[in-house]
């Protein structure tokens, strides 16, 4: 019988400190988590924009609209405004989008503001993380949530999230998902109607925050089942309240697809998911488990760290290679051990079920998604991580043992000294590694020049990377500076090409490089390959368009230039380049026309006040010339 009881006693000891000194201790470890934080990662604040906040943010036509677009954001899928319709796919996430429209109204096109936004919702989040394991393990010491919390906050994992403005979807989904355990954890012990409002509304949020979102209508029931002493009965009306909110939620999402055009690439697409190159089931979910694996693997020892696992970085696995059959041992085990231990609500099986499930809807096990391996997929699961790894460190040091009446910090501090000392140990490397991490995410060719190294076998990495150089050096003065940075990005998106030859937006760039050069032949022939594999491609029909304009071939110009524009109707430059042509057939109502839908999406263009006024000077119509070639100077238009 004694020995029953030292086998089921409490790992984590019940706290008998003063309550006002507990109090302070919080609010004081509140805000060494929250500054911690922020210093952090205070340096992606000065970032520019990198990998897709363009599309989300500068690119996107509905975005830029500020306040006034955001009716448009609620009603209309997550690409919609991108002007990439090749993207475009059941993706609803209006949150974040609102977000970046409000700044946009207020500091329109500045990365910094969004960086710091990132930063501070990270930091808000970590502080909020501390709080509501502060209500899960209530029964507990303080000493486990602070822990938990610092680890979370400091992993080098979380820097792509971070440092990458799109993922702010991430942060607001799991924000969100955090506000919803607390409230309907705090709804469960005094059944308050504000806190059951409160769960539903977050819980909403974090549903069209980001897809992921739905796996809280699992955690959350789960959570307050392990943590208190509610019964799976009692829970009934917690459960129904979430699946009443996923079916709306679910309903709305069903509302605005119903125009949305059917794009299967999105999920089949070899580049978007390499998995769909597996050459059976078998080896599709072999290659699953071994990702599984990596996860783990990064969460232990986070490097090296990319941005990009796309196709080929990941080879496809079999059932003989050990690391796949490693990952399915581990994963199959955990999951028994969580099932076996789940009525006895073991803190590890909790840390493990948290993490297979927070998984599950982007592990491609169930189905395949829109990308092979991401970190930032990790940004919730990591959780899990973060609690099993806290367990296993207090009950390695047997800091249970220790009596905590402590009547201050010193004393919270000295008496756990063993445990802080390796906890600290373990945060400084997370820190060190985060802080490195977080300067490679300055910008496209930062990152890229960085992840190539690690990811050198993705298509995507070598493509973006080279069209990131191209992009920097196309208008710049510098003849030898451009003709070296053309060189270098020819060579890496050769190398995409190379890894995988069907991919279309590597020969739109290249083509674009030898346009640049004056190579005509070699531009033509990049190009037209390129839109025999993508006909609707805006780029590609773009530059092809200018290809054809510097041809003199006007008539086909104008031709594949207006079909550029039905398939991105607020391309300025494609208009630009339009009215050039019509300019240059003397066809003056045409060459107006589409100067006036420049400055209608660009009031700013000088150039095309100045063309335009010289084009009403033809005509007859002085006063409006002179008008529009008063405001060309305004703007800063040179005469030569």
């Amino acid at each position: 019988m004694k020995k029953k009881q030292i086998k089921n006693r409490q790992i984590l000891p019940k706290t008998t400190v003063d309550p006002k000194v507990s109090n302070k201790l919080k609010v004081f470890l509140v805000i060494i988590i929250a500054v911690f934080t922020f210093i952090l990662y205070a340096q992606s604040i000065n970032h520019n924009y990198t990998l897709d906040d363009h599309p989300v943010i500068d690119e996107n036509s509905i975005t830029t609209m500020g306040l006034s677009g955001i009716p448009i954001l609620l009603k209309t899928d997550y690409w919609y405004g991108s002007g990439h319709d090749e993207s475009r796919g059941p993706v609803y996430r209006p949150t974040s989008l609102i977000i970046f429209a409000t700044v946009w109204e207020f500091s329109p096109n500045d990365p910094h503001v969004y960086h710091f936004i990132n930063v501070l919702l990270y930091s808000f989040t970590c502080l909020f993380l501390f709080l509501v394991l502060c209500e899960l393990f209530r029964k507990q010491n303080i000493l486990f949530p602070f822990i938990c919390a610092l680890l979370y906050a400091a992993h080098p994992i979380h820097t792509e999230v971070v440092n990458n403005i799109k993922s702010l979807d991430e942060i607001l989904c799991f924000l969100f998902g955090l506000i919803s355990i607390w409230s309907l954890l705090k709804y469960n012990s005094s059944k308050s109607i504000l806190s059951f409002v409160l769960g539903g509304i977050s819980f909403f949020l974090a549903l069209i925050s980001k897809e992921t979102g739905i796996t809280f209508l699992v955690i959350i029931p789960m959570a307050v089942y392990f943590f208190t002493d509610t019964s799976l009965k009692k829970l009934i009306p917690t459960f129904l309240l979430l699946l009443v909110i996923t079916g709306l939620g679910l309903t709305i999402r069903m509302m605005v697809f119903k125009d949305l055009p059917p794009n299967p690439g999105i999920t089949t697409s070899v580049l978007n998911n390499s998995l769909n190159a597996a050459p059976d089931m078998i080896s599709r979910y072999a290659t699953v488990f071994y990702i599984l694996l990596r996860y783990l693997v990064l969460l232990i020892f986070p490097h090296p760290l990319t941005c990009d696992y796309n196709f080929s970085q990941i080879k496809n696995q079999t059932l003989s290679d050990p690391a796949a059959l490693i990952g399915i041992i581990i994963f199959f085990a955990s999951g028994i051990f969580s099932i076996i231990n789940f009525r006895k609500k073991s803190i590890v099986a909790f840390g493990i079920l948290f993490f297979l499930i927070t998984l599950a809807p982007v592990s491609n096990f169930f189905f395949l998604g829109g990308s092979v391996m991401a970190e930032r997929f990790m940004y919730t699961p990591s959780l899990g991580f973060c609690i099993i790894l806290t367990w296993f460190l207090i009950r390695v040091t047997k800091t249970e043992s220790i009596k905590n009446k402590f009547k201050d910090f010193y004393q919270f501090f000295a008496l756990n000294q063993r445990l802080f000392f390796i906890v600290l140990g373990i945060t400084a490397l997370y820190c060190l590694k985060t802080i490195s991490r977080n300067r490679d995410w300055k910008d496209n060719i930062t990152i890229f020049s960085h992840d190539v190294k690690i990811s050198g076998n993705s298509a995507r990495a070598n493509q973006i990377l080279g069209s990131a150089l191209m992009i920097s050096v196309m208008k710049s003065a510098d003849v030898k500076n451009q003709e070296d940075t053309f060189r270098l990005a020819k060579g890496y998106l050769k190398r995409a090409l190379e890894i995988y030859p069907e991919y279309y937006a590597p020969l739109s760039h290249l083509g674009v490089i030898y346009l640049y050069e004056k190579k005509f032949d070699s531009a033509n022939y990049c190009l037209k390959k390129g839109l025999q594999l993508m006909p609707d491609d805006v780029d590609l029909n773009f530059n092809y368009g200018l290809l054809l304009f510097n041809l003199k071939e006007y008539d086909d110009a104008i031709k594949v230039l207006n079909h550029t524009v039905e398939l991105n109707s607020k391309h300025e430059n494609a208009y630009y380049n339009l009215a050039a042509l019509y300019l240059n057939k003397v066809d003056y109502d045409k060459a107006l026309l589409n100067y006036s839908k420049v400055i209608e999406l660009n009031p700013r263009n000088a150039n095309a006040y100045y063309y335009s006024g010289a084009l009403l000077k033809l005509k007859g119509d002085t006063i409006k010339a002179n008008e529009y070639t008063a405001k060309a100077l305004s703007l800063g238009y040179k005469e030569n």
